[in-house]
């Protein structure tokens, strides 16, 4: 890890700092997604702009009503639906938010930074901060190009709203946020994901990440490689296994943490596992797939497995569910081959 990884830490009662990890996915970004929903795609509850609720001491901005959405838009691979159309999946993301007052922090993957990440911060204004992290292709130190755009710069992006008492750490960058690498990866990622080329040293994976450091808020969003990528098994593994030992220690510093991305990992697959000791997910009860067909019959899609690759974890410490789900929106799906995933909670 970074010296300068290190200083982001200073400042908390945490014993020490993990790699997180900036924007993944890196060669082939891949696309799936899961949940389960409501059908029209609007909240499971009513949108209330709610009180600011005094939950923990350093966290007094922290409302009483916290929404979380994550969503791979599909804007960084070449043949994805409005790919020559950047500006209307910014546009789906924002109109959903500025529908509910309660949204605080937006994820997004398979996003490009001048098209998309920049465009966001631009619609969002000056009550939000966005980090974008650019992703390098498996095994290298090649970043990504966005066919859309011809710049080298596809990734993830988290969003997080200025809170009451907001206060965000800046990166070495001098702008708000960092990006770090799951350093266990390392030694196991040969050069652009394919099995027939040499293995290098480098570590690629990792998350995107915003600290709020006056509200003890963490988020982090990254996107884990694909099944066509060359060990793609042990790869994700060893990203759940730091992505889940750095959400252990921020909580033990006393922060509320959310994580999440499209993780291409089925609901159904031990890999993900290790991520709920500690956490919940913002769509345990359905499993609704975030990249299929919309289910059909009665709400609820405890029977729908196999495409619920995107999800949101938040720390068993500091929060409560308030309700969670897919949201199986007719227009989103002309915009991506993901639905967006959605989430309210609470603080505790």
């Amino acid at each position: 890890m970074k010296a300068s990884a290190r200083r982001y830490r200073k400042g908390t009662t945490a014993r020490k700092s993990y790699a997180v990890g900036a924007a993944v996915a890196a060669v082939l970004l891949a696309s799936t997604a899961c949940g389960p929903g409501v059908a029209d795609g609007s909240a499971k509850e009513a949108s209330t702009d709610e009180p600011v609720a005094k939950a923990a001491q350093g966290a007094r901005g922290v409302p009483s009503r916290f929404a979380v959405l994550t969503w791979n838009i599909c804007g960084a691979i070449k043949d994805c639906p409005s790919d020559r159309k950047p500006k209307k999946k910014i546009d789906e993301i924002v109109k959903v938010v500025r529908s509910d007052p309660g949204y605080a922090v937006i994820m997004m993957q398979e996003a490009c930074k001048s098209i998309h990440s920049d465009e966001l911060a631009d619609q969002l204004g000056d009550g939000w901060v966005v980090r974008h992290r650019t992703a390098t292709k498996v095994g290298t130190r090649e970043k990504v190009r966005c066919p859309a755009s011809g710049n080298k710069d596809a990734g993830v992006a988290v969003a997080m709203k200025k809170l009451p008492g907001s206060k965000f750490v800046t990166g070495s960058d001098g702008k708000p946020g960092w990006n770090l690498t799951f350093s266990s990866t390392r030694g196991l990622e040969h050069a652009h994901g394919d099995s027939d080329q040499s293995m290098s040293n480098h570590a690629t994976q990792g998350a995107a990440c915003l600290q709020d450091k006056g509200n003890r808020l963490l988020a982090c969003t990254s996107h884990f490689v694909h099944n066509d990528v060359a060990k793609y098994k042990e790869i994700q593994k060893a990203s759940v296994k730091d992505l889940h030992r750095t959400t252990k220690d921020w909580q033990n510093g006393g922060y509320r943490t959310i994580v999440g991305g499209d993780f291409n990992i089925d609901v159904e697959g031990k890999r993900i596992k290790p991520l709920y000791a500690g956490n919940f997910e913002a769509d345990s009860n359905d499993k609704c797939n975030t990249t299929g067909p919309r289910p059909r019959g009665p709400v609820g899609c405890r029977h729908v497995f196999g495409d619920k690759v995107d999800y949101v974890f938040f720390s068993d410490r500091g929060w409560k569910l308030r309700g969670g789900g897919v949201r199986y929106n007719g227009s989103t799906k002309k915009l991506s081959d993901h639905w967006m995933l959605t989430a309210t909670v609470r603080p505790s």
